[in-house]
């Protein structure tokens, strides 16, 4: 029993690992407008060529840094294969959100929109082990909570603002902020929240057996999560208060809209803070 508990431990550490490694590679090129415009140009041949050799590219990745512990072949070609389902899966899921793909879009856009947006996202599933994986040596600093917490908000701080600086003055962030209703925001919010404690808590991106045998509120993943994305919101508030010249009086629906959007990607850089600065 225990041991088929910690399988399924492993399985959602895995695939939790994969959707961050996607998340972080990818969810810039999510608000690109020009992706999204480019993508409908493609024809069925163009469209089959890129997710063809997306795969192939996933599968050299894998061979070598798969969001999998797993070696060979035929791990790696079961890697890529995973690799391009989260991408499909998150790209749907990101390009629903953000009102880029909505159910007045045709068929054939959608499926363009979302196969051009799967590579990227695919490719960092695949680099995910690698390139962001935890550290079992790192040194236990349980000993040091207070400093430890305020260094990590920091670093988080600064990592959230690595992404939603790179955004920020895009005229994409108020082009969603415009397409969606408050349902929509809430949606986008939720969905930091659950990608923020998945990346933290769950994929193990920066020691998370530590973290959830640390003690205190904010060490908890609840607190840990709330802080994370309240310092994205923070941080994403700044930026659209300096890029966007917005006020939150006498309206501040636009504001909040705008800031929502942009603390999607501030909350994945915060998230990885410490791997990135």
């Amino acid at each position: 029993m225990a041991q088929s508990e910690q399988a399924w431990q492993d399985e959602a550490r895995d695939i939790m690992r994969g959707i961050g490694g996607a998340a972080i590679i990818g969810v810039p090129l999510v608000y690109t407008r020009e992706v999204w415009e480019i993508a409908t140009t493609f024809g069925r041949q163009e469209i089959f060529l890129l997710v063809f050799w997306g795969s192939l590219v996933c599968f050299g990745f894998s061979l070598f840094s798969g969001f999998r512990k797993d070696s060979g072949v035929a791990a790696a070609a079961k890697d890529a294969v995973e690799s391009i389902a989260i991408g499909v899966l998150l790209a749907i899921a990101l390009l629903f959100l953000l009102g880029v793909v909505d159910m007045q879009t045709s068929l054939v856009e959608a499926v363009s929109r979302v196969a051009v947006e799967t590579v990227p996202l695919a490719m960092g599933a695949s680099v995910a082990n690698t390139q962001f994986g935890s550290d079992d040596n790192s040194e236990d600093d349980s000993g040091e909570s207070n400093d430890s917490a305020l260094r990590e908000a920091g670093f988080a701080a600064a990592g959230a603002l690595i992404f939603a600086a790179s955004i920020a003055p895009t005229e994409e962030v108020a082009l969603i902020a415009e397409r969606l209703n408050p349902l929509g925001i809430a949606g986008i919010a939720l969905f930091s929240l659950l990608l923020t404690c998945g990346m933290i808590f769950v994929a193990d991106f920066t020691g998370g057996d530590k973290r959830r045998g640390a003690k205190g509120v904010l060490q908890s993943p609840l607190g840990e999560t709330v802080l994370a994305y309240a310092i994205a919101l923070i941080v994403a508030f700044v930026c659209v208060a300096y890029f966007h010249a917005l006020s939150p009086l006498p309206n501040p629906y636009p504001m909040i809209a705008l800031t929502v959007v942009l603390a999607l990607p501030a909350s994945v850089g915060g998230a990885v803070g410490r791997l990135i600065v």
